[in-house]
């Protein structure tokens, strides 16, 4: 089914561009028990190699949006090294200074978040390079004008919802992950929008989104988009209900399907479960339920 979607085109382009454009200038180095919980961000991470020196004793700082150091550390012998912190906004500068370098770059980062963050660090011609970044986030709820922002295609993207909902947005909250991956697992209901709410997903790799319950959950005039990102990799999507429904859309909500490769929608009673004015665009996907 295609349809055009008037009421979130202006929007959806939008946050596409802004997307594209901030993946263009963040990804660039510039040169130069914790996270999940009140509001701040763990980074547990190691210091593979140092071209020509030492992973140990690399002083290793988080710097916010206004160029305020907030937390550092030093790594140990093995190169490791954990930092936490309350970001005040989508993205901090972290730098790494050694005895004959100062090596720095910024990383989108969220709150209540637990972060695997391995880089090999090129002291000439001055590079960070990244070998894992893995962000296990807890579970998203946004409600009123409440907004949330992941943009990085170098990062895997992760929320074990513990048989919770993992993603809710309600009231006129927007919820948007750009990520290299991204996986929702041990969802009771993977994704909840209702009223205005806002959720998009996109990623290079596959999305996957398992769920109890529904997998995806739409009412009122709400809207969910599960996309590849404008220049995929190797994009599939998998939509997984073990009890419900892979997708249940109710009232006037929208939820749009647009992988590159393959893609699944499954639930034990139906693939999808479409009331009312709803619209729902699987694009091709394999149905599978009921």
């Amino acid at each position: 089914m295609v349809k055009l979607l008037n009421r979130h085109s202006f929007l959806l382009i939008f946050l596409a561009i802004i997307s594209f454009m901030s993946y263009g200038f963040w990804g660039c180095d510039s040169g130069g028990g914790g996270g999940s919980g009140n509001n701040k961000t763990r980074i547990n991470g190691t210091v593979l190699e140092v071209t020509g020196g030492s992973v140990s004793d690399i002083k290793v700082t988080i710097f916010n949006s206004n160029d305020k150091k907030i937390d550092s550390t030093k790594t140990n012998q093995l190169g490791q090294f954990t930092l936490r912190f309350k970001p005040n906004s989508d993205t901090v500068k972290i730098q790494f200074e050694g005895s004959n370098f100062t090596l720095s770059r910024f990383i989108a980062v969220t709150r209540d978040s637990d972060v695997i963050f391995n880089v090999a660090l090129v002291v000439s011609p001055g590079d960070i390079i990244i070998n894992d970044w893995t962000v296990f986030q807890n579970r998203i709820r946004k409600d009123g004008s409440d907004e949330f922002n992941f943009d990085s295609l170098e990062a895997d993207f992760e929320i074990d919802g513990n048989g919770n909902t993992c993603i809710r947005a309600h009231g006129d909250s927007l919820v948007q992950i750009t990520a290299r991956s991204i996986t929702l697992s041990d969802c009771n209901i993977g994704i909840d929008t209702q009223s205005s709410g806002f959720v998009m997903l996109e990623s290079d790799l596959d999305i996957t989104i398992s769920a109890t319950k529904d997998a995806i959950k739409t009412s009122n005039d709400s809207f969910v988009r599960i996309t590849q990102t404008v220049t995929p990799v190797d994009n599939n999507i998998f939509i997984t209900s073990l009890k419900e429904h892979g997708i249940k859309a109710s009232g006037s909500s929208e939820v749009d399907i647009n992988p590159q490769n393959a893609c699944s929608i499954s639930g034990a009673k139906s693939a999808i479960d479409q009331k009312d004015s709803s619209v729902v665009d699987p694009d091709g996907c394999t149905l599978i339920g009921g």
